[in-house]
C-alpha cells in the first residue's frame, strides 16, 4: 500500500519528463538509423557538349612519278655474218672479252671523248660486281653484245645454242638489256652458227678492221694499224678483255679525234646496221637508265611494260 501510494504521490511533472526523455531517446534512434533525405534542390546539371564529329585517319598523298623510258635491248635482222655496215662516213667500235677491271676506264674514255661503243661480254665474268659499269655503258648509249659464255672456238667446241643462250640470259638477268648482236671467239662461225644466232634474235658481228690489239704490239702500233685499215661503214675490232688492255685503252682518244678529223661518225654496231632500239615505260625500276619521252630514240621500238 505504501509502494502504490508513494507512486501516486509522485508529482505530474516528473511522470510527463520520464514520458518526455523515453519519447525522444525513441525520436534519436529512428532518426540516427533513416537514410539521409534527398536534398530537395535539385543539382545543377551542366549541359551537354556534342561530341566532335571523328577525322578519318590521315593517309599519306600518293606522289604521281612521272614515266620514263628505259632500254631493254634491240631488234636485228639478217641471214649472214655482217663485216661491215652501208659505205657511209660513219664506223663503229667494237670491244671483245669483258667485262674486266679495266673495263670502267673504258667507259670513262668515251665519256671523255664523247663517243660510244659496243661491248660484246663473255657471259660467265658477267656478275654482279659489273653491274654499274654495265648500267653505266647502257646511261652513256653504249650497246651490250653477246661473245659466248666461256669463249670457245664454236666450230671446234659446238653447242652455239647453249654457250649464246647462256650469256643473253646473264646479261639480261643483271641488267634487264636482252643484246640484239653476237661476236663469234675467234671469229670462227659458220652458217650453222649464224642460224643458231638469228633463232635467239641475234645478228652474227665480224669485222673488217683488226689491228690484232690482243697481241700487245704498241699504243702508237694500233693507232696506225686501225687509221690504215677503216673505211667508210667499217666495223673495228679491240678488246676491253682478255688480257692488259692499257695499250688499246690509250690508244683510242688519238684514233677517235683523228676518225672525227676525217669526218666520221662514231656509233654503235646496231646504229651502223640500222638495227632498232627497244624502249619499255618505267616509274620504278628504271635502274638509273630511264629517260623522259622526249630523249628515246626516233627509230625506238616501245613495249608496252608487264
Amino acid at each position: 500500500m505504501r509502494a502504490t501510494r508513494a507512486l501516486a504521490a509522485r508529482p505530474a511533472c516528473v511522470l510527463g519528463a520520464s514520458a518526455l526523455a523515453i519519447s525522444l531517446l525513441a525520436a534519436g534512434i529512428a532518426h540516427a538509423s533513416a537514410p539521409p533525405r534527398a536534398s530537395l534542390s535539385p543539382p545543377s546539371v551542366q549541359p551537354q557538349q556534342p561530341a566532335a564529329p571523328q577525322q578519318p585517319a590521315a593517309h599519306p598523298k600518293a606522289v604521281a612519278r612521272p614515266v620514263r623510258y628505259r632500254v631493254v635491248g634491240c631488234r636485228s635482222r639478217g641471214q649472214s655474218a655482217y663485216l661491215q655496215g652501208p659505205y657511209s662516213k660513219r664506223v663503229a667500235i667494237g670491244f671483245d672479252d669483258g667485262p674486266a677491271t679495266i673495263t670502267p676506264e673504258f667507259v670513262r674514255m668515251l665519256e671523255r671523248n664523247h663517243a660510244r661503243a659496243t661491248f660484246f661480254l663473255i657471259g660467265e665474268q658477267v656478275g654482279a660486281a659489273y653491274r654499274d659499269t654495265l648500267l653505266r655503258e647502257l646511261r652513256d648509249g653504249d650497246v651490250l653484245g653477246d661473245h659466248s659464255f666461256t669463249h670457245p672456238d664454236l666450230l671446234r667446241s659446238g653447242g652455239a645454242g647453249i654457250q649464246l643462250s647462256s650469256t643473253l640470259h646473264a646479261i639480261h638477268q643483271l641488267t634487264g638489256y636482252t643484246p640484239c648482236v653476237f661476236r663469234p671467239p675467234y671469229g670462227a662461225y659458220d652458217q650453222s652458227v649464224v642460224e643458231t644466232a638469228r633463232s635467239l634474235g641475234l645478228a652474227t658481228i665480224v669485222w673488217n678492221v683488226d689491228p690484232t690489239d690482243w697481241a700487245l704490239p704498241g699504243t702508237q702500233a694500233i693507232e696506225q694499224r686501225v687509221l690504215a685499215q677503216v673505211q667508210p661503214g667499217s666495223i673495228i675490232l679491240s678488246h676491253d678483255g682478255g688480257g692488259p688492255r692499257g695499250e688499246t685503252l690509250a690508244a683510242y682518244p688519238s684514233i677517235i679525234a683523228a676518225l672525227r678529223r676525217r669526218g666520221y661518225r662514231i656509233i654503235t654496231i646496231p646504229e651502223l646496221l640500222d638495227f632498232r632500239p627497244v624502249y619499255r615505260p618505267c616509274i620504278l625500276l628504271c635502274d638509273g637508265i630511264g629517260v623522259p619521252r622526249a630523249e628515246v630514240p626516233r627509230d625506238a621500238l616501245i613495249e608496252r611494260a608487264p
